[in-house]
């Protein structure tokens, strides 16, 4: 018997997972058709791929009308399967190389696939051809439609206290290196805000273009009434772009001239400085109507829900029961009041204090959570049946209106307390006073421990006069005020990037030439002037605020005449800066002892440079 329902658990599980995997796969799947550029000129390639999403056993999807350019190859088949938190997704793309035959504004049409009986449509894509573009290595691209900044709000219409998704979304094209990235938030002003989760990151197509997405979501809640203006966020990154080279002079360039060398030794790179502002976002925001606005409200603004519970219910005459009252619901949750008890008699009952406790339970997609109030009361009568009810007003913003949840009572029984003894201080009329009688000593504890004052002796020196108690007393005020230094100052380097790489280049230059002695002990010539030059380079560019690829001899010369530095220095900074590029990419790297020379001559450079910046 225990044989067979061993074999029937098996078969079981073993048709769950099957089903789960069912499931997993029986979504509805897309076809979608991206383009790795839409504006280009008559002289490139265009490159189509379509994807179908979802699944992997389709026929190929139908190959798109395409007027002004030539199928050159394709396509070529590539299969992805993904599995993120338990999902598993799953997709197979077809790629085509393009060549444009004229110039003009053109229409890649839909792409179809059938798939169980049903036919999915791609979205149409439009491509620009210019004319040929001058032949230039230092041409910069188009970054407006390499990378962009957008801001928004889920809603532009909201009342008092309602909560408004901001988000702010930072494209970029697929593939693009992106580096450096400095972010301001736009300004929100007479809102209350919130962040919502961390960064999410995922791909969205825009005019059959694939973007990579970086997205930060913050909840507002708007504190006064009136057209609230949000100003634009700001974003500084810079774009590594790999150059073309348009002609090789023989085989053996050819051959040493491929982009795998290029990249692999990160020649033909060139960092191009971008910054983007969004627009601004103004949030119209109405105030709460008076009409139908319920006496117990508290300014409460969302979508709420109460419970109501006791831990006991049966108790004597002034004993305290413990009152739960829990709000929960998607709104401002932190902000939420009290809930009210409908008191027919206020000698009934005596109250204390609510103590509450704030749980945020979803900050990813919008603020929701549950606040809990405990509050104390005490029955003040035997005759009460029950604790009141509960009563908790509230603004709806979905519907416009006011909501009151009312908790009906909770029986409680009430007993009498124990009699407690009157405490007579004085004497009645009908109490005959005794004959004058000596007083009795009834307990010692009540007594001085000193009657004799002959007793008491002179306990020396005044500890507080002491000059080591007073610098213990000083202590205390000498670490709060040390300690507010320390905080200033590690606010400034999280906040001011100037300054921070300002303070930290003396440093990082420091780690650079360890590098750089390390590599002088291994004779590497090649590391070490590379080690040389990026110390000198980097630390030139953190002392201006400048990327390291603008840390050229002729901006920094500018730059530290106008700190004051004298024209030797200067000479002396432009002729080891030269002189080290030369040595990384030749074959001359000099004598040990030229390369002694170098590295003495680089440390006291940087340190003349850290006494006079």
């Amino acid at each position: 018997m225990v044989k067979y329902v061993r074999f029937f658990s098996l078969w079981f599980g073993i048709a769950i997972i099957f089903g789960c995997i069912q499931n997993t796969f029986a979504e509805d799947i897309s076809l979608t058709a991206t383009i790795d550029r839409n504006s280009l000129t008559i002289n490139d390639r265009l490159q189509l791929t379509l994807t179908i999403h979802g699944t992997q056993d389709t026929a190929p999807p139908s190959f798109p009308g395409i007027d002004g350019f030539t199928l050159l190859y394709g396509p070529k088949i590539s299969a992805q399967t993904n599995i993120i938190n338990g999902v598993v997704s799953v997709s197979k793309g077809y790629t085509y190389v393009l060549q444009p035959a004229a110039k003009g504004k053109f229409t890649i049409g839909p792409s179809t696939v059938e798939y169980k009986g049903k036919v999915y449509t791609s979205s149409p894509v439009t491509v620009e051809v210019a004319d040929t573009a001058p032949s230039s290595g230092s041409q910069a691209p188009d970054m407006s439609k390499l990378v962009f900044v957008e801001l928004s709000a889920d809603k532009n219409e909201a009342y008092i206290y309602e909560q408004v998704i901001l988000s702010f979304r930072f494209y970029f094209q697929k593939g693009l290196p992106v580096a450096d990235i400095d972010y301001v938030s736009p300004g929100t002003k007479n809102f209350m805000e919130e962040k919502l989760g961390d960064q999410r990151q995922y791909e969205e197509i825009r005019d059959g273009i694939v973007y990579n997405v970086l997205e930060l979501r913050t909840a507002l809640f708007p504190m006064v009434s009136g057209e609230l203006p949000i100003s634009p966020a700001r974003l500084k990154c810079n774009l590594i772009i790999q150059q073309r080279r348009d002609h090789r002079d023989s085989p053996v360039d050819s051959l040493f001239s491929d982009a795998f060398f290029d990249d692999f030794f990160g020649r033909g790179q060139k960092r191009y400085p971008v910054e983007r502002t969004t627009g601004p976002v103004t949030v119209k925001v109405r105030p709460l109507p008076e009409q139908g606005k319920p006496r117990e409200f508290n300014g409460a603004v969302g979508t709420f829900d109460m419970e109501v519970s006791v831990k006991t219910q049966h108790v004597k005459v002034g004993d305290p029961i413990t009152l739960s009252m829990s709000v929960y619901g998607e709104g401002n949750i932190q902000t939420i009041n009290e809930p009210l008890l409908a008191l027919n008699n206020e000698k009934d009952f005596k109250l204390y204090p609510a103590e509450s406790n704030t749980q945020i339970t979803n900050q990813e997609e919008l603020i929701r959570g549950r606040k809990v109030f405990s509050k104390v009361i005490e029955p003040q009568k035997t005759d009460l049946k029950a604790i009141p009810a509960v009563v908790f007003s509230f603004f709806d913003p979905r519907v416009g209106q006011y909501r009151t949840i009312t908790k009906e009572p909770i029986p409680i029984v009430v007993e009498a307390g124990e009699q407690e003894m009157p405490i007579q201080l004085t004497l009645s009329g009908n109490t005959i006073v005794p004959a004058k009688q000596q007083a009795q000593i009834l307990t010692q504890d009540i007594l001085p421990i000193m009657t004799n004052l002959s007793s008491l002796r002179n306990q020396g020196e005044r500890i507080y006069t002491s000059p080591f108690f007073i610098a213990c007393l000083s202590i205390p005020a000498v670490a709060v005020i040390a300690s507010f230094f320390v905080t200033r100052q590690k606010e400034r380097l999280q906040t001011d990037i100037g300054y921070a790489r300002d303070k930290r280049a003396h440093a990082i230059a420091k780690k650079r030439l360890a590098l750089a002695k390390s590599a002088l002990s291994q004779n590497a010539q090649k590391e070490f002037y590379s080690s040389l030059s990026k110390s000198m380079a980097d630390y030139l560019a953190d002392k201006f605020n400048i990327s390291a690829a603008s840390a050229t001899g002729d901006k920094v010369g500018i730059l530290l005449k106008q700190r004051g530095v004298g024209d030797d220095i200067i000479e002396e900074i432009y002729r080891c800066l030269t002189d080290f590029d030369y040595r990384r990419f030749s074959k001359d790297g000099g004598t040990k002892e030229e390369m002694d020379h170098s590295l003495t001559l680089a440390e006291q450079l940087i340190t003349r440079l850290e006494r006079q910046l």
